[in-house]
């Protein structure tokens, strides 16, 4: 089989069957499977999924992100491993080309394709590895006042159109395939993270590894964005803050991390006093 297509579903039920439809109605000329790890939805999913000819895991709870994934990940049959939001949908064959793409490209480990809103502005994914620095500019109120927007727009290739293919750090992993022999030699993502900068430290291991990250412009998927984390409301920065912590733990960085950590945490709760209604 050329392709595991994983889709991990939180209540997203409506936009999960206009995901999966799409892959039946565009992905041709490969073989492929659906598996969806739903992380405990109360939204009718389950009842949703039955009439599908797809692969299912069903949590009682939400296990989150890569915990999700490394489920489906032992179901995989393929020789690729497609993650792919929920929230997203094809309008053509997108991972036919991702496949002829790393069919033809032996020193590429991973790839993401052109993400676009429903407008049809171009989601800027693709970026250097993560520091500290950068994360004070864009997570912090203070320091987006004080941001280095050089800094900022080097960090993300700013200067690149999104339609063009070049060697990123870190791919996005809303829309990213990787070689299955590459997953399960990396033992998957870490479960330490949740959420966020799973695929930070997945690409790096790649990296380690000797293998290219590509952003390939040639492909193109549609995407809502965040929408299973926006229904965390406040958690969802809990788990981003703690999942920052975890990787600059892991990757020598913890007293820079611990202090951005705390910082963070500061700002959350000012956030909760002066806009109690951000997540409304």
């Amino acid at each position: 089989m050329d392709v595991s297509i994983s889709i991990v579903s939180y209540n997203t039920k409506d936009l999960l069957k206009r995901c999966i439809d799409s892959i039946k109605k565009y992905t041709q000329d490969i073989s492929y499977e659906i598996i969806v790890v739903d992380n405990g939805s109360t939204d009718g999913t389950r009842n949703m999924l039955r009439g599908l000819k797809v692969k299912t895991i069903l949590n009682n709870t939400n296990l989150f992100f890569s915990k999700a994934n490394n489920q489906a990940f032992k179901k995989a049959q393929g020789r690729y491993f497609l993650i792919l939001n929920s929230d997203t949908y094809f309008v053509d064959n997108p991972v036919k080309q991702l496949v002829d793409y790393l069919d033809t490209h032996a020193d590429v480990g991973i790839a993401e394709g052109l993400e676009l809103y429903e407008d049809g502005t171009i989601v800027e994914t693709g970026s250097r590895n993560s520091s500290p620095i950068i994360d004070f500019y864009e997570l912090s109120i203070f320091g987006k006042r004080i941001a280095d927007k050089k800094k900022i727009k080097d960090f993300r290739f700013a200067h690149i159109s999104r339609k063009r293919t070049f060697e990123i750090d870190v791919a996005c992993d809303a829309f990213l395939m990787i070689r299955s022999e590459l997953f399960k030699k990396l033992k998957g993502y870490d479960e330490d993270l949740s959420l966020y900068y799973t695929e930070n430290d997945l690409c790096i291991r790649s990296q380690k590894m000797g293998y290219k990250i590509m952003h390939y412009g040639e492909c193109k998927v549609m995407h809502i964005v965040s929408v299973s984390a926006n229904k965390l409301r406040w958690k969802k920065l809990d788990i981003y803050y703690k999942d920052m912590l975890v990787y600059y733990k892991k990757h020598g960085k913890l007293a820079v991390g611990l202090f951005l950590f705390i910082m963070l945490h500061i700002e959350k709760l000012l956030l909760r006093v002066f806009r109690p209604n951000m997540f409304a």
